[in-house]
């Protein structure tokens, strides 16, 4: 009895381990910026839309992105930053990240340009899901996220 109950046990925790891991889904990062790059969820127009690689951000990690996408408001006084990166060394991204928001986002967070672009910096989200990073620092933070995560989970 206490075999079966062992052996039962063991089933029930492997079956939960392995559906509460979620596989993120291989899709180019270029699909994830044509679905966000619109006014809708990109109010500001024109954007600066460049490769990541070639972002002064990802200077000293370029080469350890697969790919990537930098998209920022071409408005001087405007705050409106998305970075999507496939990476497989998450943290260093993600320290490359947490750089440019402590040094170039500074100006923003004390109100330059507005109330607005201080809340986009208070509000911004760094995260990643799986070997995708990504940086999102503008008026609509939750929508763009769901819309990242909606395509990569």
């Amino acid at each position: 009895m206490k075999k079966l109950l062992l052996v039962m046990t063991l089933f029930i925790t492997f079956t939960l381990v392995g559906c509460s891991s979620k596989e993120v889904k291989d899709i180019p990062v270029e699909e994830i910026k044509n679905a966000i790059n619109n006014e809708e969820l990109l109010p500001i127009q024109p954007v600066a839309d460049m490769d990541a690689k070639e972002s002064f951000i990802f200077e000293n990690v370029k080469d350890k992105i697969t790919e990537g996408f930098t998209i920022q408001a071409m408005i001087n006084v405007k705050l409106q930053d998305v970075f999507v990166i496939k990476t497989d060394d998450v943290e260093s991204v993600k320290k490359a990240i947490e750089d440019y928001k402590a040094n170039s986002l500074k100006l923003f967070a004390g109100g330059y340009g507005g109330e607005e672009n201080a809340n986009s910096v208070s509000e911004s989200i760094l995260n990643s899901k799986g070997n995708y990073v990504y940086f999102i620092a503008a008026p609509k933070v939750k929508e763009i996220e769901a819309k990242i995560l909606e395509m990569i989970e």
